[in-house]
């Protein structure tokens, strides 16, 4: 007998077919790109920024648009940006634009590391801005004159650059700012603190250059009818488990496949899932990240453990007077970094004004950072 596949992705972005939702915020995306106009995109890890951002690129590619996706994750050294830039080119472009890029690439000024293909680099400290990263920076203006094509490029990451050099936004700005109609850029980061700063810092070379789009939480009823499509679609029914698994969830993206995978394989082929479905599969669930709520537990000072936690329980708030924070600037300095860090984000409907972003760590701190663990509604 086939077995049958769990119709569940949680290991990493999905296609379209498995995007929920975030169709205002592709239009947003596109619509700025026509118009000539910068966006960005900051939201935690794991919250389908990359997903949404292969849809857009792939809308723009019907649109015949050339598109271009370069990930900065991981950049130390300007020489690392340029060569980011110019792989991400030699990897996109298709076609007659393909081959030609191939012939300008040899023209172009060489990597600033010298080495042998998987010896040890050494890095050559010759002019590490103006030439080499410059000169990749005007491809898209370069695309467009010979044709006629305009380019949406994609710079996912877009904060770690800062790594690499601390006015690295500078030296790119100079020359974007000059394409015109020939390009569009969608900026995009994880940290999101460091992403807001880069736009809305005056003293940063991007203030108030780039459209903020917003990645909410996803819709309860566009969720819950992407939920039930792929449970009715291979043969099993959510049941009465839909709205646990949804209050579970809380609208993220990731958390959501997750435990519907989980959920999905509990249940038998022409049965239906129900809470207690959902209750063994957050258990699980809990105990496969153990090790990562562990780890990031581990990494926090005291006072922002204190601070996770009483958001996480949602019982008071951190300057409450009953709350076992000093209420003062520790306290408030704990909650930025947490924010920073897009640990908690604002929420005014919580008793403690913000909320924990992974509804899974969540679910662990009310659970007295245990593995093992019911679900619980959120609040008292």
């Amino acid at each position: 007998m086939t077995r049958r596949r769990n119709p569940f992705r949680y290991g990493g972005p999905v296609g379209i077919d498995d995007l929920i939702d975030r169709d205002e915020e592709a239009a947003t995306l596109l619509a700025a790109a026509d118009e000539g106009n910068n966006a960005r995109l900051a939201a935690p890890r794991r919250y389908g920024k990359t997903s949404l951002l292969r849809r857009v690129l792939g809308e723009a590619a019907a649109d015949q648009w050339a598109t271009v996706y370069v990930d900065f994750f991981g950049v130390v050294t300007i020489a690392d940006v340029t060569e980011r830039i110019e792989r991400a080119y030699g990897a996109s472009l298709t076609g007659p634009t393909a081959r030609w890029f191939e012939g300008l690439r040899r023209t172009l000024r060489p990597s600033l590391k010298a080495g042998a293909p998987g010896a040890a680099t050494a890095e050559v400290h010759l002019d590490p801005v103006t030439a080499p990263l410059l000169e990749r920076l005007e491809l898209p203006r370069k695309v467009f004159d010979k044709w006629g094509t305009r380019v949406l490029v994609v710079f996912d990451e877009f904060q770690e650059v800062l790594t690499a050099q601390a006015n690295a936004d500078a030296v790119i700005r100079s020359v974007i700012q000059h394409h015109g109609n020939a390009a569009g850029y969608i900026f995009a980061g994880s940290h999101v603190g460091m992403m807001n700063e880069l736009f809305t810092d005056r003293r940063r070379a991007f203030y108030s250059q780039a459209l903020p789009v917003a990645l909410p939480p996803l819709p309860p009823q566009a969720t819950a009818d992407f939920l039930e499509d792929r449970f009715t679609g291979t043969g099993k029914s959510l049941g009465t488990a839909l709205g646990t698994l949804l209050d579970a969830t809380a609208g993220h993206p990731q958390r959501t496949m997750l435990l519907a995978h989980h959920v999905w394989d509990r249940t038998l082929v022409g049965g239906a899932a129900d809470e207690a479905t959902v209750s063994a599969a957050l258990t699980q669930v809990l105990s496969e990240l153990g090790d990562e709520f562990r780890a990031l537990w581990s990494g926090l000072p005291t006072a922002q453990r204190r601070v996770l936690t009483l958001v996480g329980e949602e019982t008071t708030s951190p300057f409450s007077r009953n709350a076992p924070t000093d209420r003062g600037r520790g306290t408030r300095d704990a909650l930025d970094a947490l924010l920073e860090r897009a640990d908690i984000t604002s929420d005014p409907t919580s008793v403690s004004r913000y909320r924990v972003v992974d509804p899974m760590l969540a679910a662990w701190l009310r659970a007295g950072r245990s593995d093992h663990s019911t679900f619980s509604q959120r609040g008292p």
